[in-house]
């Protein structure tokens, strides 16, 4: 068995582990979003938190297998090695800084008075977009890993993704449109 094999196994072993991080923290948010009160929020948003320390393990193994992969089989000036790196970057800084930092400050504000309405506390657009961009972006990314087009063409994916992801946002910035309960005869 080669190294770089073993590299390339643990490369997918740690973007599986943020893929699935990714998918309960969706859900938990969709739980948080549809909560009529804090109380009903707030255990969401910890297993928000506490799912979210998979990320950074899973980058930084990301990174390291990545950087040895390119080191044994590829070029350091290639341009879709550059766009990866500049997106797992920017996959850390959006989700600690930004997702993080809204995330924290919605529980502040729900864990004031856990039994008052959630209101708009939950609907945070910077939350929002930053969650469904890093996913859009991750995939991004394993297009431009897996592809490996020109810098142009790695640049040119990842901002399409990001765009993408910003878009599926714009419609849980605003509370879902209550229904009227229909009565059966």
């Amino acid at each position: 068995m080669r190294t770089y094999d073993i590299a390339l196994f643990a490369h997918l072993v740690a973007l599986l582990a943020g893929t699935t991080a990714s998918a309960v923290i969706a859900l938990a948010m969709r739980r948080i979003r549809s909560a009529a009160t804090g109380a009903e929020a707030l255990p969401w948003l910890g297993l928000c938190k506490s799912t979210a320390r998979t990320f950074p393990v899973a980058l930084v193994v990301l990174v390291a297998t990545g950087a040895y992969m390119v080191h044994r089989a590829w070029a350091w000036d290639d341009g879709w090695v550059d766009v990866g790196l500049a997106g797992v970057v920017l996959l850390g800084v959006l989700g600690d800084r930004v997702e993080g930092a809204a995330g924290k400050r919605i529980a502040t504000t729900l864990a004031q008075d856990p039994l008052a309405p959630c209101g708009d506390a939950v609907l945070d657009p910077a939350w929002w977009t930053v969650s469904t961009v890093n996913p859009a972006l991750v995939l991004g990314i394993v297009f431009v890993m897996t592809t490996k087009p020109s810098l142009g063409g790695a640049v040119a994916a990842l901002f399409v993704a990001a765009v993408l992801g910003a878009g599926a946002a714009v419609p849980l910035w605003r509370r879902p449109v209550s229904r009227p309960a229909t009565v059966e005869g």
